[in-house]
């Protein structure tokens, strides 16, 4: 599947992969459960698949096929994840404990925040920071939002991403973004980034290539804009070159990159204005991967669009041999395996979700990224030891091959 220049990497599958067994059956899979887990009274975020860039937060640079600890990081402790990247070699990791933020794995353009460019291969807090209630990891830049509405951001800045009326620089520390009125929620694409405000409207910097800005314009700013037309959200998340938004009236708005369907409006046309996602109502979460997305009813119903490469919307028909041919869907397909679905998540090419006391995984493993010990691709369960504190949310890269449950 062709990505653009700054994600574009090249994907082998390296077993031959087998059938999933009937339409509906959830496949059961005993992983390994990493050892300095088994014992814990509190137990902590579990990581898996790719680590070269110590994205797994374990202390080691090597994938990793099953759940493995994260050091030093407790579930009951962790408010929100999230993971960057633009590919497995970039990947980084944040994760907001209480009001103080922590951050892992590449900082070769300082989106560690740490004030310096190495690598970190264990969590360590995010220097200068202070009562922070929501984060986002884009591609190779981060945003964070404290309790008074104020944005920061860090990183690079090849595209003004960082909002501070500068490009082709990055910054290693975290500064303010000034001129934005007062936040509620960020989100962070693979080279832009989104903020939504307190009034219900969306502000957008960074990268404009594909229409990911929303404002009418294919071009490059450095500031903040308002995104065109779009009024009374109430959520919003940005993949890589695309963002979602949900309205009050519990709709879904598009906009941006379009080749795989990824906007929902039943065409594969690129938009710079926000386009309505076809007939979705009733949407409780939307849930943006780097080219497919998922959205969530308040039954609990979860929907899915986009690129469907690696069977990452869950047809009911799925089979993962090798050289079958999937089509992307660009409108939203109902994917009847995930209802009751508490907490879901989109990778670059594939997902996870837990439903009840169970974490489930699907799509591309290439570097373990499904956690049930293999790097074929196929719909798992991914088995979580469940002692102490049970697993409430999943996270994962956002266009590399990270999991994360906490």
């Amino acid at each position: 599947m062709p990505l653009s220049p700054r994600v574009r990497r090249r994907f082998r599958p390296r077993a031959r992969a087998i059938a999933v067994a009937g339409a509906l059956t959830l496949l059961s899979l005993s992983a390994t459960v990493p050892r300095a887990v088994a014992g814990e009274v509190n137990p902590t975020v579990l990581s898996w698949g790719a680590g070269r860039t110590g994205q797994l937060g374990n202390g080691s640079l090597t994938d990793s096929l099953t759940p493995t600890s994260v050091t030093s990081l407790f579930r009951s402790d962790v408010n929100k994840m999230s993971a960057g990247g633009t590919s497995s070699a970039d990947s980084f990791a944040l994760a907001l404990v209480g009001t103080t933020l922590k951050s892992w794995g590449d900082n070769a353009s300082g989106q560690l925040g740490n004030g310096g460019r190495a690598d970190q291969t264990v969590p360590a807090v995010v220097p200068g920071l202070q009562k922070i209630k929501d984060v986002a990891a884009g591609g190779r830049h981060a945003l964070a939002l404290d309790t008074d509405g104020q944005v920061y951001s860090w990183g690079d800045n090849s595209y003004g991403q960082l909002g501070n009326n500068r490009t082709g620089d990055d910054r290693i520390l975290p500064d303010r973004v000034q001129g934005l009125p007062k936040v509620k929620q960020v989100s962070a694409g693979c080279d832009f980034s989104l903020a939504l405000l307190e009034s219900g409207e969306v502000y957008s910097w960074g990268r404009g290539m594909y229409g990911q800005l929303g404002n009418g314009d294919y071009a490059v700013s450095s500031v903040p804009v308002q995104v065109t037309d779009l009024t009374n959200i109430v959520s919003i998340d940005a993949g890589c070159h695309h963002a979602l938004a949900q309205t009050n009236a519990n709709t879904v708005k598009s906009w941006g990159y379009n080749l795989y369907g990824q906007l929902g409006n039943s065409t594969n046309v690129s938009s710079s204005k926000a386009v309505d996602v076809a007939w979705l109502k009733d949407v409780s979460e939307i849930e943006a991967g780097a080219f497919h997305n998922y959205a969530k009813g308040s039954d609990s119903v979860v929907w899915g669009w986009g690129n469907n490469q690696y069977g990452q919307l869950l047809e009911k028909d799925e089979t993962f041999e090798l050289n079958v041919s999937r089509v992307n869907h660009n409108a939203p397909v109902t994917i009847e395996r995930l209802k009751g679905v508490q907490h879901l998540a989109a990778g670059l090419r594939h997902g996870v979700a837990v439903i009840g006391d169970t974490v489930f995984t699907w799509g591309f493993n290439s570097e373990g990224q499904l956690g049930n010990g293999t790097t074929v691709a196929r719909f798992e369960s991914v088995n979580i030891l469940k002692e102490g504190a049970a697993v409430k949310n999943v996270a994962a890269s956002l266009a590399g091959n990270t999991t994360y449950a906490y």
